[in-house]
Order: C-alpha cells, then structure tokens, then sequence
C-alpha cells in the first residue's frame, strides 16, 4: 500500500510543517505494517499560480498596504480575489505518483487550495486514489467559500473528510461516507522524538507576533515578563530580505521546523497571535494564551479549551483524543 501525504510549502507559514509532521505521526501509528508513506510537496502548483501574486506581496509599498489597510477588508476580499489566479499546468511529482490514498492536511478547505490544486486532485480521483481530507477546516467560512468548496467536494467524493473544527465538520460532513470531527494535526507532534533540552536561557518564555497590529500587546507583554528571558520567534522565514533584518533584532527565525518545535517543546510559556505557536506548545503539555480573533481558533473548542484568549491554558486528555483521531484513520486504511 502506498499513501501520498500532499505536504505544504513553508516559506509564509512556517507552522505549515509543523502540520505536515503531525500529520506524519498520525499516519504512522494508523498504517498498515505493509504500507508506506511517500510524501510529495505542493510546491510546484503552487508556486505556478502564485509566484506573481507573492512578487506584489513582497514589494514594500504593497505588503504596507496590505498589512495595515486590506487585511481590515480580508474576509469579504481574499477568496473573491481569486477569480483573478491563473492555475497553471506544471510538472508536479504529486501528479505523476500513483497511490492508494492520497492525504490532504491542514486549512485546505478552502477556495485558494481548490482553484490551486483543483485539477491535480481530480487527476489523482480519476487514477484510482482514495482521498482523504485529514484534520482538515476551512478559512473563513464565508458564504463564498462554503459554497466554492462544496461544489469541489460533490465532484470529487473523498473517501474519507476528517476535520479540525466543528464548523468544518457542519458544512462538509454530508460530502464523505467516512467522517470525523477530530483535532489539527499539529496536537500530534508530541509524538515526534523532539528533545527535552535544558538552553542558557532556561526557563523561557516566548513571544510570537507576526501581526503589526499586536505590537502593543507585544510590547506590554515584554514589559511584563521583564524579569523573564524572552525569546521571540517570527513564523515566517522568507523572503530573506525581511529575515536579515529580523534576526539582527534577535528574534528568530529559521526554514527549519525543528528549530521552532525544540523551543516550544522546552517553553514555560508562549503568547503568540498565532494558532500554530500555541497548539506544538500545548501539545508539548506547556502553557499558551492565543491573542488573535482569526476563525481558526474554533480548532481549540474541538479539544476542550475555550479560554485561550484569557489567560494562559494547558490542555488535558489529549493522548485520549489522538488516540482515538488515530484509530479511526487506522479503521478507514485498508
């Protein structure tokens, strides 16, 4: 048995890997004892599609505008926005490998991934592969989007749609004969062998903030733990115009997933506006306190915290739900 594991590309979210490696661990304790994993990237399509849209993204005028004026104005324009990209035609190993099942992670359900990668998953549907949806939700869940995704899940019927929220679960449940409304991959990379590693800095607090509009809470928050040894981390490792000047403040940033994953592991604490710096911290079984009001972080509700955004939470029972998220995933690969 061969299973594709469609893996991100990391260079604007660096916790898109740490999503792929969850997944990565869910599916090796789910899979036969014949089966082999082979993953293969996203990147081509991707960066097919996309690479002019990131060359505005990156010019300095633009990405001003966009942070400070567009984002306020995101969820009625990002997916309409769309209807201008050009999916591309390329190359691709994805495309080209035959599998038996073919599994998507992640904040997939969404109208960038189907215009994206729309055509090579009903190439992989009319190859025979079984596709999997896998810990997966949607974006804003506007009108727009709901709709544009469904049409894609009517056509292409997954074989099985495993979502990381509830409201992923409401709207496209109906669209798969096997469903599970279960947690985000990356409350699995626990179980990556990732050290317990005592650092000069030890014990450490973290602060994440990629957004400008946080800067005041970044900065009380520095105020606050000043105490503390801080370390702040930035998730965005390109372009490496933006990295220079960042890592010259002493904040760090790194291509490498690990390099996040081994100070969230050894955290006392992380406050971050980002979903994707608390749950590796959460899943490590430290502390985190969310500071953002992105749709995402409805994933929490699904593994019982509802105050994250009060106060800094740890999470419990968490083996019992990875266990039973791997047993069905094991149930359903046959």
């Amino acid at each position: 048995m061969k299973i594709g594991l469609f893996t991100s590309v990391y260079f604007n979210n660096i916790g898109n890997a740490f999503i792929d490696l969850g997944a990565e661990a869910t599916i090796n304790e789910a899979k036969p004892a014949d089966a082999e994993i082979v993953k293969v990237s996203q990147c081509a399509n991707f960066a097919a599609t996309m690479g002019r849209t990131f060359l505005f993204k990156e010019n300095p005028i633009i990405n001003w505008l966009w942070v400070r004026v567009m984002q306020k104005f995101a969820k009625k324009l990002h997916d309409r926005s769309y209807k201008s990209v050009k999916t591309m035609d390329v190359f691709s190993v994805a495309n080209i490998a035959k599998f038996d099942y073919f599994i998507i992670p992640g904040c997939v359900l969404t109208v960038p991934f189907f215009k994206i990668y729309g055509e090579l998953l009903r190439n992989k549907v009319k190859q025979g592969c079984k596709l999997i949806f896998l810990a997966a939700s949607g974006n804003h869940y506007t009108d727009y989007e709901v709709n544009y995704v469904s049409e894609f899940l009517k056509e292409l019927k997954p074989y099985a749609i495993m979502t990381r929220d509830s409201v992923a679960y409401k709207h496209y449940a109906k669209f798969s004969e096997n469903t599970y409304n279960g947690i985000d991959n990356v409350f699995f990379v626990n179980r990556l062998d990732i050290p317990k590693c005592e650092t000069t800095v030890s014990p450490y607090i973290v602060l994440n903030f990629d957004e400008p509009k946080h800067n005041g809470i970044k900065e009380l928050l520095a105020k606050k733990f000043a105490d503390k040894n801080i370390i702040y981390t930035n998730h965005k490792p390109f372009p490496y115009a933006n990295v220079s000047k960042l890592v010259k403040k002493g904040i760090m940033v790194s291509d490498y997933p690990l390099d996040y994953l081994l100070l969230y592991k050894n955290v006392t604490e992380t406050h971050s506006d980002r979903v994707h710096a608390c749950i590796p911290t959460l899943s490590f079984g430290n502390k985190a306190q969310l500071y953002s009001d992105s749709p995402r972080s409805a994933l929490f509700e699904n593994v019982g915290i509802t105050d994250i955004k009060d106060h800094p939470v740890k999470v419990e029972g968490l083996k019992e739900m990875q266990d039973k998220q791997i047993c069905f995933l094991k149930r359903i690969l046959i």
